[in-house]
């Protein structure tokens, strides 16, 4: 269920902005050769999006974990009257890196909100669109903001060369290194990271640079079933230990060291990723879960409790499987509960490595988290 953001968010006004009057507006965009605009402002830095639009009724700024639903007030681009000019400025850390969409509404939206409704805000979000003028953004569509500070993505470079095949009625594809006894990663919701322009050449990369060793890499396809599959199904798991790595097993020549086998996954993906690491720790010694979904089942059924895999976490007997954990400082809704399984396993005794990153639920932030993962996982394997 969604909640409100708890919090407001960090308006303010720029100082290039300031000065722009409608006899100035043609020049102002004349001048404006990327967006957002970024200024510093001390610490922090001021960014500032821009629209250019005279028909519109309203601008909604779509920023990942930034925009709420229930009150978009302070997501609304402001206009500089009598111009074609919309703007909406917040002041950021340096270390803030966020996915977004601008969307431009014929008519406005009545104040203070939407309903909370998410057919509503499905329609809003549709209707959005890329930034046209930032050259950064995601195959999906979405512009990505990256501030100076934010952490490096150095590998993204280059395109992936991979196999696709057909495991158990599943596309898996598959990106594969020479080698003997190579370390297997397992990525869920491969259909998205197999996708041309998200990770790029990076795990090309990682190897050519001594990074991580040369391995062999399952893109599994999440498909039509991804809400059953991913909510701790024994079901899916069974696919994973029985027959995803078995079949991989006869094609490469890979470990069966459960130690250099990384299941890694995103939201569902890394709930489903901690599922494995506990109920399959003979098969998965290694889990890269970025932002996993530790509320699940959010009360679905009533019978079993919210944070349900942490509990089984803190009721288990540890195992040797070692984690890689982060979630965003700005997923509101999600990263007390982070940090409370990450309590859970470092109060078992795992070897748990933690981190938060500015950001929010957002692949703009998970592919650099991913090589990060990797390295710390696989680095001495």
């Amino acid at each position: 269920m969604h909640r409100p953001r708890p919090y407001a968010l960090p308006l303010a006004s720029s100082p290039r902005l300031a000065v722009v009057t409608p006899d100035t507006v043609t020049a102002f965009w004349a001048s404006v050769e990327t967006t957002p605009l970024v200024e510093p402002d001390g610490e922090e830095y001021l960014v500032t999006w821009l629209w250019r639009d005279a028909e519109a009724a309203d601008v909604v700024l779509h920023l990942n974990k930034m925009t709420d639903y229930h009150d978009l007030r302070q997501s609304r681009f402001r206009r500089l009257e009598d111009t074609d000019l919309w703007h909406l400025t917040y002041r950021l850390p340096g270390t803030y890196r966020g996915s977004y969409r601008i969307g431009p509404l014929a008519s406005r939206v009545a104040p203070p909100s939407v309903p909370p409704d998410k057919t509503a805000w499905r329609r809003l979000r549709e209707d959005a669109v890329a930034d046209p003028r930032n050259p950064v953004g995601l195959p999906d569509g979405t512009s990505v903001v990256e501030l100076p500070d934010a952490p490096p993505q150095p590998w993204l470079a280059g395109v992936p060369v991979l196999t696709s095949h057909q495991v158990g009625g599943r596309r898996v594809w598959v990106r594969a290194d020479a080698g003997v006894d190579l370390p297997v990663v397992v990525l869920l919701d491969g259909d998205v990271w197999a996708g041309d322009g998200v990770i790029g050449g990076t795990l090309d990369a990682l190897v050519a640079a001594g990074r991580i060793p040369p391995h062999v890499a399952l893109f599994v396809d999440s498909g039509s079933t991804r809400v059953h599959d991913l909510a701790c199904s024994p079901e899916f798991l069974g696919f994973l230990t029985g027959e995803l790595l078995p079949w991989a097993a006869e094609r490469w020549p890979v470990t069966a060291d459960p130690a250099r086998t990384v299941l890694a996954g995103q939201s569902m993906g890394g709930l489903t990723a901690a599922y494995g690491g506990l109920y399959a720790a003979d098969r998965f010694g290694a889990v890269l879960a970025q932002s996993g979904s530790w509320w699940f089942p959010g009360g679905r059924p009533e019978d079993v409790p919210e944070n349900w895999l942490t509990g089984e976490y803190a009721r288990r007997p540890r195992t040797a499987t070692r984690y890689w954990l982060e979630v965003g400082r700005r997923e509101w809704d999600l990263i007390e509960q982070a940090r409370r399984f990450r309590d859970v396993l470092l109060a078992k005794g795992y070897d748990v490595t933690h981190r938060e990153y500015d950001g929010g639920h957002d692949l703009a932030c998970w592919r650099g988290g991913l090589a990060d993962g990797l390295i710390v996982l696989l680095g001495d394997a």
